[in-house]
């Protein structure tokens, strides 16, 4: 992997307020696909609170990322023979229930209303059954509700370095204070996605650092999936292939683009 420069993008996280422009703005231009319903290549999410996909820093659930053993790193998820045991059933991947079921409402329903004395509503309904639905869960479900018993207190962060008492007082102060975290792939200087991909799909690209998805190559193995600790990476359900942030940088204008390049 010759790696040249690392372009990357920075959020300044003291300026963020939620509001969730940044997250539209990229699920109306990259996944407004079938199959991409469920994708968020940028999300925002509150802190301390359980994210999205639920619980995706939970290594041990999910086992992304790098250990060190004997000074050397492997694959938390495991090697490449163990891998291609899990290839047909990975008990490593976040299901729809960790998302969330995709949903939409009908509208036409509520526009073709006619005149009553009831309010008219638009029922929502499954985006992949068509079916009317009880929405329990979003991708920012759990917005501004930091330090709640439900998503604060589900923070797999605060369950190892803290004691109850402490998470109690913790919470009690997260009420008032907390922060937003916009997330985007990190295009890791040694993406883990890339090493756990069997046909060899993903690839980050010499002039920039960019992490890439050949469509040609990926056979939708899913291993960068449970491979990847963020759970940047997702898998198109209609077309079979894993799907990404590509950090859109090509075609802006330099002037508009504030990039951090370090030579490698």
């Amino acid at each position: 992997m010759d790696v040249r420069a690392q372009v990357s993008m920075v959020f300044h996280l003291d300026k963020c307020i939620g509001c969730h422009t940044c997250s539209l703005a990229c699920k109306n231009l990259w996944t407004d696909r079938p199959g991409t319903e469920y994708m968020w290549w940028n999300n925002v999410e509150t802190k301390p609170g359980t994210g999205y996909p639920i619980l995706y820093e939970d290594q041990d659930q999910y086992c992304g990322g790098w250990v060190l053993e004997d000074g050397k790193l492997r694959l938390k998820l495991g090697s490449r023979p163990t891998e291609l045991v899990n290839i047909s059933f990975n008990p490593r991947l976040p299901t729809l229930d960790d998302y969330y079921e995709p949903f939409t409402y009908r509208y036409k329903e509520l526009i073709d209303a006619r005149p009553s004395d009831d309010q008219p509503v638009a029922r929502p309904i499954s985006m992949i059954t068509g079916e009317e639905m009880e929405i329990e869960a979003g991708p920012n479900w759990d917005d501004d509700m930091s330090g709640s018993p439900i998503y604060a207190a589900n923070d797999p962060n605060l369950q190892k370095v803290m004691n109850e008492e402490e998470r109690r007082r913790f919470f009690e102060l997260q009420q008032l204070v907390y922060f937003y975290l916009p997330r985007i792939c990190n295009h890791c200087l040694n993406p883990s996605c890339v090493a756990a991909c069997p046909s060899g799909a993903i690839y980050k690209r010499g002039e920039d650092g960019i992490v890439l998805v050949s469509q040609e190559k990926c056979q939708g193995w899913r291993m960068c999936v449970s491979g990847c600790p963020y759970k940047k990476v997702y898998f198109n359900w209609e077309a079979g292939k894993a799907e990404k942030c590509i950090l859109v940088i090509r075609g802006l204008r330099p002037d508009r683009l504030q990039l951090a390049c370090i030579p490698a």
